[in-house]
Formats: C-alpha cells, sequence, structure tokens
C-alpha cells in the first residue's frame, strides 16, 4: 500500500526532499507535512482511477522521508569510507565503474564469491572483472545513484586536501617544470602560469609564477623589464583575490547564492542590554543557516568578553571548554567545535538546551576566558569579565595575529597550543577528538568512551612501558620527540607498538588512542608547513620529517586494527552484562524475601515498626551489598579470564 501511493505520488515528494534533506530531520515539521498532504490529496482528486492512500497519510509522509533521510546518511557514511587517498587515483576523470568499485567493493567481493562457488570453480581472480562487471550492470536505480552522486563529488573535489598537500609539497614543482619543457620541445610554445593553493588552516593562500626557462633570451619574461615586473606584480595580486573566492567563497557570496534560490533568509541576531544575543527563531531555516544562526550567538558573546569583533577560537574551545564558557552554557557533555562540522542531532541538542535557558531568562553562552591576543585594551574595557586565568605562560610575549576580514573567518588548528599533560582528566576525550578529523579515528574515541561507560571509569589512562614516551597523559611538548622525523624506522617502529599494544579495558586503550591522536596532529603539521610562515619555534627537523603518505596509510589502518580491539571488549562487556541480569534478578528476589520477613516480625507496635523499619533497611543493605559483591567477583573472574 504504502509503496503504491509513495512511487504514484514520488514527483511531490521529489519536490520538497531537497529542501528537507538539506535541513535534516528536524525540518520535516507540522507546516511541511501540512503542504505535502494537501498537494498530495489534489492530485488524487484529478485522477480517474485516484490511487488508495495511507490511513494516517501524514504520518505515512513522515516515515517516508525519515527512511530516506537514514538511507542517504548511509551512502554519506560509505562514500567516506570508500573514498580513495591516494593523488594518483585522481589523474584522470572518473567513470562510474571506477567509482563502483570502491564504493561497493564488499558487495561485488561477495557477488564475486557467490558466484564462482555457484559454479563448482576454484576461486580465482581471473573471473572476478567479469563477475564485477555483471554486478555493475545490474546495479539497483539507488545504488546508480549513489554512485553518480560519489562520482560527481570526487572528480570535482579531487584527493583529500591532506594527501594532496603531501603530492603537491613532493611534486609540484618538478610536474610544471617538466610541463613547461613538454610544451616547449613538443609544441613550440613558451609560457606563463600562475599557480595558487590552500597554505595550512588560517584561510591563506600560496599563489607562484612558473615559466619556461629561456632559450635565446637573457632574462625570464617575468624580470625582463620594470614594466613587466609591475604586470607580474598586478598579475600576482589579481590572480591572489580571484583565487581567495575560488577557495574561501565568502558569505557575501554564500547569501547571493542563497538569494538566488529563494531560499529563507536568516533572521537577525537581537542582543539584550549587555550585548548577549537572544535565541532567535529556526523555523524553516536549513541545517547549514542553523550553523551560521549557532556561529553569530558563539561569536556575540565572545565579543561581549573580548570587547572586539575577534572569531571565536574553536579548535582551542573544544581542547578544554570548561576553562572557557560558564558551566550550563552547552549540554552536559556536548562536544563544542566549529557549527560547521555539527550533524543535525547535534544541533537539535543544542538549540533545545538553549530555549530552555531562554524560556528562564538565562544567557545563552557565557564565555569566562578569552585567548590574550583576543582581548582589546581599551578604557573601558569589557575584559573585566574575563577570568585572570587568560594570562597563560604560552601566550606571554605572543603578538596578537593580524586581523581582518579574511583572517576573521579563520578556523584555529584543533588543539594546536594545548599538550596531553595541560589536559584536565575530564576533558581527555574531548582533547582526543581534536586531534584529528578522520573518521574512523573519531569513532575509535567515541568506542573508547562507551567502553568506559560499560566499564563504570573514569578516563584513567595506564602507562605502558612498552609504549613511545610521548604516548602518555604526561607529555608536556607540543611536539613529538625528533627521532620520529628523522627515522622512518622509529616512526614505524612506534606505530606498530601503539597497533600491537594488547587493549584490556578503557585504562589501557587510552595511552594507545592518545598515541594515534597525536601522530595525527603531527602529521597534519608536516603536511601544511610553509617555510615562509613556519612559527620561529617550530622544530628545524619538521620540513624534512620521514612522514609521508605511505605512513598516513599505515595510520588508517593501524586505527582499524586498534578499533576492532576496542570493539572486542566491548562485546565482551555486554556479554557478561547479561549473566550480571539474571543474577540480578535473583538478588531482588531475595531482597524482596527479606522485606516480607522483617514486615511480619516487626508489627506489634509503633516503636517496633520503626526499629522494624530500620533493622529492614539494614538487612536490604546487606543483602544488596552481597549482591553487588557477586556481580563485582564474577565480572572480575570473567575479566581475568578474558584479558
Amino acid at each position: 500500500m504504502s509503496t503504491d501511493w509513495s512511487i504514484a505520488f514520488k514527483p511531490i515528494l521529489d519536490l520538497h526532499s531537497k529542501a528537507i534533506f538539506a535541513a535534516g530531520s528536524s525540518s520535516v515539521g507540522k507546516p511541511v507535512v501540512r503542504k505535502i498532504r494537501r498537494a498530495i490529496l489534489a492530485a488524487q482528486d484529478e485522477q480517474e482511477e485516484p490511487i488508495a492512500l495511507p490511513t494516517s497519510l501524514k504520518k505515512a509522509i513522515k516515515e517516508y522521508y525519515a527512511k530516506s533521510l537514514k538511507d542517504k546518511e548511509e551512502a554519506d557514511e560509505r562514500e567516506a569510507a570508500s573514498r580513495p587517498r591516494e593523488p594518483s587515483f585522481y589523474k584522470k576523470p572518473l567513470s562510474e565503474w571506477d567509482v563502483a568499485q570502491k564504493l561497493f567493493k564488499q558487495e561485488i567481493d561477495s557477488y564475486d564469491k557467490a558466484q564462482q562457488q555457484s559454479k563448482g570453480l576454484e576461486y580465482s581472480i581471473k573471473y572476478r572483472t567479469g563477475n564485477a562487471r555483471e554486478w555493475f550492470n545490474n546495479m539497483t536505480p539507488s545504488q546508480q545513484q549513489e554512485v553518480k552522486f560519489a562520482m560527481k563529488k570526487w572528480n570535482e573535489e579531487g584527493a583529500p586536501e591532506e594527501t594532496q598537500a603531501i603530492y603537491r609539497k613532493n611534486n609540484l614543482k618538478k610536474t610544471l617544470e617538466d610541463f613547461a619543457e613538454q610544451i616547449r620541445r613538443t609544441m613550440g610554445c613558451r609560457i606563463v602560469m600562475l599557480v595558487s593553493h590552500k597554505k595550512k588552516a588560517s584561510q591563506t593562500l600560496s599563489v607562484s609564477l612558473h615559466e619556461t626557462t629561456p632559450q635565446n633570451a637573457k632574462k625570464k619574461f617575468s624580470v625582463s623589464s620594470s614594466g613587466i615586473k609591475e604586470w607580474a606584480a598586478n598579475g600576482f595580486e589579481s590572480f591572489g583575490e580571484w583565487s581567495k573566492t575560488e577557495f574561501y567563497p565568502s558569505e557575501d557570496s554564500d547569501h547571493a547564492a542563497s538569494d538566488c534560490e529563494d531560499g529563507p533568509v536568516l533572521p537577525e541576531i537581537i542582543v539584550d542590554d549587555e550585548g548577549y544575543a537572544k535565541l532567535p527563531l529556526r523555523d524553516g531555516i536549513g541545517l547549514k543557516g542553523q550553523h551560521e544562526l549557532i556561529r553569530s550567538i558563539f561569536h556575540t558573546s565572545y565579543k561581549v568578553c573580548t570587547g572586539g569583533s575577534r572569531p571565536v577560537p574553536w579548535g582551542v574551545i573544544t581542547a578544554s571548554p570548561s576553562n572557557y564558557l560558564e558551566p550550563g552554557s552547552v549540554p552536559t557533555g556536548f562536544v563544542v567545535k566549529d557549527p560547521s562540522h555539527m550533524k543535525t542531532e547535534e544541533v537539535n541538542r543544542l538549540w533545545m538546551h538553549w530555549e530552555r535557558r531562554s524560556a528562564t531568562n538565562q544567557k545563552l553562552v557565557v564565555f569566562i576566558k578569552v585567548k590574550d591576543a583576543d582581548i582589546r585594551v581599551t578604557g573601558k574595557s569589557k575584559t573585566k569579565v574575563v577570568s585572570t586565568l587568560d594570562f597563560d605562560e604560552e601566550d606571554q610575549g605572543r603578538p596578537a595575529p593580524f586581523a581582518s576580514h579574511f583572517t576573521e573567518r579563520t578556523t584555529q588548528p584543533a588543539a594546536h597550543e594545548t599538550t596531553p599533560d595541560d589536559v584536565a582528566i575530564n576533558d581527555r576525550y574531548t582533547f582526543l577528538e581534536t586531534l584529528s578529523k578522520n573518521e574512523n579515528y573519531l569513532e575509535l574515541v567515541d568506542a573508547t568512551r562507551d567502553l568506559a561507560i560499560l566499564a563504570k571509569q573514569n578516563p584513567i589512562s595506564e602507562r605502558h612501558q612498552d609504549l613511545p614516551t610521548w604516548a602518555d597523559w604526561s607529555w608536556s611538548e607540543n611536539y613529538l620527540s625528533e627521532d620520529i622525523h628523522t627515522s622512518y624506522a622509529t616512526l614505524m617502529a612506534s606505530l606498530n607498538k601503539l597497533q600491537t599494544c594488547p587493549i584490556s579495558g578503557p585504562s589501557s586503550a587510552m595511552p594507545v588512542i592518545l598515541g594515534i591522536g597525536l601522530l595525527y596532529r603531527e602529521s597534519k603539521r608536516v603536511i601544511e608547513y610553509e617555510e615562509d610562515e613556519a612559527d620561529p619555534n617550530t622544530p628545524f627537523y619538521l620540513p624534512h620529517s620521514a612522514i609521508d603518505l605511505q605512513f598516513l596509510v599505515a595510520l588508517d589502518e593501524a586505527v582499524r586494527e586498534v578499533l576492532f580491539s576496542v570493539v572486542g571488549q566491548i562485546e565482551r562487556l555486554n556479554k557478561e552484562g547479561l549473566s550480571d541480569e539474571v543474577e540480578d534478578e535473583e538478588m531482588r528476589m531475595v531482597v524482596e524475601k527479606e522485606r516480607h520477613e522483617v514486615e511480619e516480625k516487626d508489627v506489634e507496635s509503633e516503636e517496633n515498626v520503626v526499629g522494624g523499619e530500620e533493622q529492614q533497611e539494614q538487612e536490604v543493605e546487606e543483602v544488596v551489598q552481597k549482591g553487588r559483591k557477586r556481580k563485582i567477583n564474577h565480572a572480575s573472574s570473567n575479566s581475568r579470564t578474558a584479558w
């Protein structure tokens, strides 16, 4: 029934799908459902043979979009996990066949094995291509659509940025020189090229000029005369400005694009007498628009604290939110990060929390600390409300960074200035999440947190003698030790120790996760290193580090293995929990029996009743304690066996 109606009225459902997918499940509200319902009913009235509709059409519409949204999230996760990292994969435009083999590798492998088994063949790789082609030619419409979407995205974006940076660092100069020479030798042409690319996380650009080496002229074209030098300088500047709009689209262009699409206009942020933001309405606003509203609310509060329009240092706050935000500003356990990285459920959770605060006339977000460089010193500075903890030793003597419209859009590198020994024990999981954006690594951190919850442990950490010295929460350096940068063998040996370290619980997993996270952060620093922008305190060995693309691939593989170990521990605790539930039920029956016996004995007088109640509570507590001890002993014995 539901299939018939959803197929018959698919054009109407598809008409609203784009807006709903962009906004997330929270936007499938009553007004939207009513609008779709009216359109379907109107279309049904015009049918000669009306299609039967579900009894509750509103409910069916919601369920249809809920399933569609779930399918889309699964497809997005599959695309992210399947996306190749090697830049060489993207040298030629990708076809649907290229993408399908990556996107549905498991499905193709399973089909290939099943086909060979059904034909009684001994498994051989020589039949795989034919079976893979057969599977490809029989893809479902949804799989075909998924492949087309991934193909378009991969062709537009190319390799992931971190691997692009490594490939560019190793190959750009030689590739451009070889290209210029090839053009000269094969076509007799002379060439001048302006080349730009992103630099680090500070949203700046590198612009360079490459040209043919002259065969007869005395000087290269770009320096051949004063007029040409001026032309080249103007070209640099113009190309740099154009490249900014290409790599970092401005807010104005975003708004212009949304205006062209007739999308909803973001509401203006209203502030109270003290300058704090009041909660605006978000009805009809898509997920990206809600991201901007959250960003504006945080920025407005940060402006109160700094006395100026400095950008919110998301990375620093993510690493240690309790140092910067007043308690209650965000939900308990909420990971504060750049709003553009927040998922729909995170946005909804934060917004509902703010709605409760707004209903009781509380400030939405209050900063108790800002970065030293962001403090604006004036005659009547608002920084008086800032905690005296602002003046961290590591920030002393550091000049305030240059501020402009462009740099204010910068996102701070995650935990860039934080060392493990500086992280409070309750902020450890948050700190780990700031070390890398790698999906598998973040899943590993989440799994370790879940393991700790099941084991009812705080984020404590064991000290492993075999692990590198920096894989410990006492590590106080900003960079890892020199030996992993100067020796590839030492680098891989350190990774192998982390990968093979036995994990028996959350405390033994913590130093392993920390070590892996620090390796990701160190790799990012190596990738983003630019000599002309390097901090004076950057170690001399960083530019020539042994960390390369091959190591990053090995690091990703190590994450998957460690994740497998942690998930195994979670499954073990879940199994133990099931047996404990049976034991708890027996314990409750004993407690209930003891309670009845106590009640029967102590009913003679009020005094005796009181004494009986006290005795009852004491006896119940003793039984509970015995049950708990049994539970603990049982868990301990099982743990020793499993570990």
